[in-house]
């Protein structure tokens, strides 16, 4: 089929001529970035594909798979180039020697056209430094004219613009998206099968689930006459989320374990640090308790996941916080009310961006809009899908008659790369939206799913964490200069007081010395920014 081509489009010329051919820094306060040309390169087609007339070379920057495949050899990105007409070159990096090759490449080595993978860019220095240097350029015109996709994205999600603009107003990088990644983090779980044995109701008070360990505790649960059952257990990870229990004794902490929340929260607009609040304290305390009279795992602190899996399939533990325990007898546990009789709350994580800084575009690229073109077509619904479950027409996916798709479960023993014909998630960038799970159908065959969880706690939730936003450079090197030392402290003596209590006594003396590690300056700093992120349009 013959294309018309348009060749009168108005377009973007990104950079200066110098300053896109050495990929070097522009001048202080410099105009020149953003600025249009008259019309669209010849080879670019604008609104259709292929993208361009005569095929087109595209030096990536990426993360290589495990599997060490070039990703050229996976299927999808067959299609892609079929479509798309450019071929990419890509220089993948293993993961564990990336941060070295990109200083690498940032301090003066050979710049590729793009940087693409999920969060292949640091979202907290590089896309603020390297943006404001002229090394990656301004994307937003380029997305206007030339990324339905990701333009109807910012269209339909106002936050996600806010998320994605720098403190000089332009954009940097694109994102992966999921809005249907779970809303919550680990939730409460209760052994029914105890409950059952001790004919209990289920716990809806602080009070009450302290009656219920002990219940758990003192009983021969399991008739094996050791009482070797351990009333209440949780982890110290990423996807821990003890303190969102807080939120029974007034207000949810979201802490710090490796999701960059650092016990913020954002109340009437004003942002708070939750680890000094009288609230933070009490919900301190009754964890001590139970600590304390043998009712919470003393290896809380220190198994993994593993260990914790294991003591809940054997189901030694009476009330868990995990993602979804593999052992059926237990069910969720819906968030408590406290001494206090406020109604029960959990932390909302909320769906949409994951990793801001996924896809970038540098100063050396000639092509741009070709470019923007091309990355724009992985932010299509129907290829965010294939690059999450696996190739329209394999083994991993198959259309159906009401133009749904059923996602098929990898086969037992099965290699979950050549059955879905794609790499990991990780290493690609895409938008799953609620469309596009609109569209997949999961077979049947999990009793529990953790939607079915979230659903659970759906009522409960609260969205209140400090939201993603960009710091300037002075602000991240400030802000560096005291959360290390902050963060430090503080998670220290949550552990302490956790287990061995003393937080009456040594309270203030931790309020003061985090005021003079310079937390009340680092507060000015975070309200600062969320300011400028309330105003950005």
């Amino acid at each position: 089929m013959n294309k018309k081509w348009p060749i009168t489009a108005l377009a973007l010329t990104v950079l200066t001529a110098g300053l896109a051919g050495c990929g070097g820094a522009k001048e202080e306060g410099s105009k020149e970035e953003g600025k249009q040309g008259s019309e669209a390169p010849a080879n670019v087609n604008a609104t259709d594909f292929p993208i361009v007339k005569e095929k087109l070379n595209l030096n990536i920057a990426a993360f290589k798979p495990p599997s060490g495949k070039d990703l050229n050899d996976y299927k999808i990105f067959k299609d892609i180039e079929e479509k798309t007409n450019i071929h990419i070159n890509w220089d993948l990096t293993p993961g564990s020697s990336w941060n070295e090759k990109k200083n690498l490449l940032f301090a003066g080595g050979e710049l590729p056209d793009a940087f693409y993978a999920h969060g292949i860019l640091s979202e907290d220095t590089d896309i603020v430094k390297y943006g404001s240097q002229g090394i990656l350029i301004p994307l937003e015109e380029l997305i206007d004219k030339y990324a339905p996709n990701v333009k109807k994205l910012l269209q339909d999600n106002p936050t996600y613009k806010k998320q994605l603009t720098a403190p000089d107003g332009h954009i940097y990088s694109l994102p992966t998206i999921d809005e249907g990644y779970s809303r919550t983090k680990s939730t409460m779980f209760i052994n029914k099968k105890w409950l059952d044995e001790l004919k209990l109701p289920m716990p809806t008070t602080t009070d009450e689930l302290y009656q219920t360990l002990k219940a758990f505790k003192d009983n021969d649960l399991g008739g094996n006459s050791k009482k070797d059952q351990i009333p209440l257990s949780f982890l110290q990870n990423w996807n821990s989320d003890v303190n969102s229990f807080f939120g029974a004794f007034g207000r949810i902490d979201r802490d710090v374990h490796k999701v960059g929340n650092n016990h913020l929260s954002v109340e009437n607009d004003k942002v708070v640090y939750t680890a000094v609040l009288p609230e933070y304290k009490e919900a301190i305390q009754y964890f001590n308790k139970l600590f304390a009279e043998g009712l919470a795992d003393q290896e809380s602190f220190t198994q993994d996941t593993k260990v914790l899996n294991a003591k809940e399939s054997k189901g030694l533990v009476g009330v868990t916080f995990n993602w979804n325990p593999a052992n059926q007898d237990y069910v969720s546990l819906p968030p408590l009310k406290g001494p206090n009789g406020k109604e029960p709350v959990w932390a909302e994580y909320a769906n949409g961006i994951l990793l801001r800084a996924s896809f970038a575009i540098t100063s050396k690229n000639k092509h741009p809009e070709a470019t923007m073109r091309w990355i724009d077509y992985m932010y299509d619904p129907k290829i965010s899908m294939q690059f999450s479950r696996g190739v329209i027409g394999g083994d991993s996916l198959k259309e159906r008659t009401d133009g749904k798709f059923d996602a098929i479960p990898l086969p037992q023993g099965g290699n979950e790369e050549e059955f879905k014909q794609v790499p990991p998630t990780a290493y690609s960038v895409w938008a799953l939206t609620k469309p596009v799970y609109d569209m997949m159908v999961t077979e049947p065959g999990k009793v529990r799913s953790k939607i079915d969880i979230d659903n659970v706690y759906g009522k409960y939730l609260v969205d209140n964490a400090f939201p993603k936003t960009y710091f300037t450079a002075e602000e991240s090197d400030q802000i560096s200069r005291y959360l290390t030392d902050i963060d430090s402290y503080v998670s220290k003596m949550y552990a302490k007081w956790m287990m061995s209590g003393g937080i009456d006594k040594e309270w203030d003396e931790y309020v003061k010395k985090l005021n003079d590690m310079g937390l009340e300056k680092m507060m000015k700093i975070y309200q600062q920014a969320y300011d400028r992120y309330k105003t950005t349009k």
